[in-house]
């Protein structure tokens, strides 16, 4: 007769037998607190959020696919809230501390995500994604991070909103 097992439950059966390109976790982190304002115009000018996820790939050839969901606010005319990812950040993750250390994921001006506000206090949604391959078996933080882009004051998770962050590690 037919055998039926659920691979999750079988230890036997290691992802590596999964394949090339298959699911082998997801993970998810979700707050719903808001930031203080960053409004500063030296330093690294990113903010934690909060939200963050630490992952030890199962293989060096493992990917994440990394998203992060979650609403800002700029109070100022003719500026952007900028939304961003920092992998293996030096500073704490709780929110509001100044990121230090790491890699950003992007390192243009406007990052992943950017709302823009022409008249002031534009509120709005911040999300992006990106296929990552840590190359490690390591442990790999990856850090939502927000900041104010030339002046004025952002905020993450205006109004105590759900935010969220989720990464599924992807065989390699």
């Amino acid at each position: 007769g037919a055998i039926t097992a659920k691979i999750a439950d079988n230890a036997g059966i290691a992802g590596s037998k999964l394949g090339t390109d298959a699911v082998l976790k997801v993970y998810q982190h979700s707050i719903s607190t808001q930031s203080a304002a960053n409004d500063r115009t030296t330093g690294t000018l990113y903010n934690s959020t909060g939200l963050f996820l630490t992952i030890t790939p199962r293989s060096s050839a493992s990917k994440f696919l990394v998203r992060f969901d979650g609403a800002g606010h700029h109070g100022t005319a003719g500026e952007f809230i900028v939304a961003n990812i920092v992998v293996n950040p030096t500073s704490s993750t709780n929110i509001n501390t100044e990121m230090s250390g790491g890699t950003l994921i992007t390192t243009t001006a406007y990052g992943m995500a950017q709302v823009y506000t022409a008249v002031g206090n534009a509120v709005g949604q911040l999300s992006g994604s990106i296929l990552h391959s840590p190359n490690t078996t390591s442990p790999v933080t990856y850090n939502v991070v927000f900041k104010s882009h030339n002046s004025g004051s952002a905020y993450w998770a205006i109004n105590n909103g759900f935010t969220t962050i989720t990464a599924m590690e992807i065989g390699g």
